[in-house]
């Protein structure tokens, strides 16, 4: 049986997947970040009632 070396930190095997794979959920959030700002720009009329 082996044992990690990361035993410092509260979630070792998350700390493990990150860094073998990335921050999917950091990356997952900045798309959405990106997703819901896009959306909020496309759905923005005020410049229509600015207009008339």
């Amino acid at each position: 049986m082996t044992t990690s070396t990361h035993t410092s930190s509260p979630t070792p095997i998350y700390e493990e997947l990150v860094e073998e794979h990335g921050d999917i959920l950091a990356e997952a959030r900045e798309a959405a970040e990106r997703s819901q700002q896009t959306a909020s720009q496309a759905l923005d009329w005020s410049d229509l009632r600015r207009r008339h």
